[in-house]
């Protein structure tokens, strides 16, 4: 009886992550297993989304809503055994534990998820996942083999010595400031034209003339604006792309001396950013081993993550 009343129900699932300022959201309604609406949006305004989540909470009781902690305090043992915990060091008194099909474990530290938790709670937040789960989730082969799921602030490790994780680390871009390129250049007010002379202007043809020059002027500083937005971004692309060798490679020589002396035979970056992977043919070269890369949606997985605990 209750699968026939289930079958007319439709259960609304909202993902969503913050990066930046920009809250990245997607909405899917699923009736009978099948997803019959599916609505993307990015927020850059914090109310505007509550509003959204409020909404779409009035609509649909049986709506659920959940996103993905980057925090660094996590990882994966490759058991879930307390003693397996013990003899990484870790106390499990402060950790919050989840056992993946009585295989593996995911772990986070207990003060990170409940801060974590305080800070989602305006925003009616069911579930939270760790991005190791995404990679679980996402996984070709397991022997020898590792994983990192590439986002636009973080890099998350895993390496998979058998069928299960036993090494895990997360990485967080470093971000550099930059000056405001929008700041108003007041040079065009100098003394090119002093404001005593102002008077002297009297016909039009002058006026024209002092226009299309201040006009210029704004050109100028647009493209000039243009240009350094440019370098900016492509200097930051280089930061990160820089940041990504040197952590896969930190990693791998961790996991060699501490972890296994096996041969990492198999790499998979999971791209889940606009970073060029190009610059990764460096690395390929230096480890001799062949990197596959994989385009995945940070959302799409959230909501299969949810769907599949929701059981819909």
């Amino acid at each position: 009886m209750f699968s026939v009343i289930k079958s007319f129900i439709k259960t609304t699932f909202i993902a969503y992550y913050k990066e930046d300022k920009y809250f990245y959201v997607q909405k899917i309604i699923v009736k009978r297993d099948k997803i019959i609406e599916k609505d993307n949006r990015t927020f850059e305004n914090e109310k505007e989304f509550l509003d959204f989540i409020n909404i779409s909470l009035i609509e649909n009781t049986q709506t659920y809503i959940a996103t993905i902690i980057m925090n660094y305090n996590q990882g994966c043992i490759d058991s879930c055994s307390h003693t397996r915990y013990k003899e990484f060091g870790i106390n499990i008194e402060n950790v919050k534990i989840l056992c993946i099909k009585n295989q593996f474990s995911i772990f986070i530290g207990l003060l990170e998820l409940q801060e974590f938790k305080k800070k989602t709670q305006k925003y009616s937040v069911d579930l939270i996942y760790s991005p190791y789960l995404i990679i679980e989730n996402n996984k070709e082969e397991t022997k020898n083999t590792l994983y990192a799921l590439i986002t636009k602030e973080n890099i998350v490790l895993s390496i998979y010595k058998e069928k299960f994780p036993l090494y895990s680390s997360i990485y967080e871009f470093k971000k550099e400031e930059t000056e405001n390129q929008n700041e108003i250049d007041n040079s065009m007010f100098d003394d090119d034209i002093p404001i005593d002379d102002v008077e002297e202007i009297e016909d039009l043809d002058d006026l024209e003339d002092l226009e299309e020059d201040i006009n210029e002027n704004i050109n100028e500083e647009e493209i000039e604006d243009l240009d350094n937005n440019r370098n900016n971004n492509n200097f930051q692309n280089i930061k990160e792309e820089t940041e990504t060798i040197h952590f896969i490679k930190d990693s791998i020589k961790d996991y060699y001396e501490n972890y296994s002396d096996d041969f990492i035979e198999n790499i998979y970056v999971l791209k889940a950013n606009e970073l060029d992977t190009k610059f990764l043919k460096e690395l390929e070269d230096e480890l001799l081993v062949i990197i596959k890369i994989k385009q995945i949606n940070i959302l799409d997985n959230i909501n299969l993550l949810a769907r599949e605990d929701i059981n819909v």
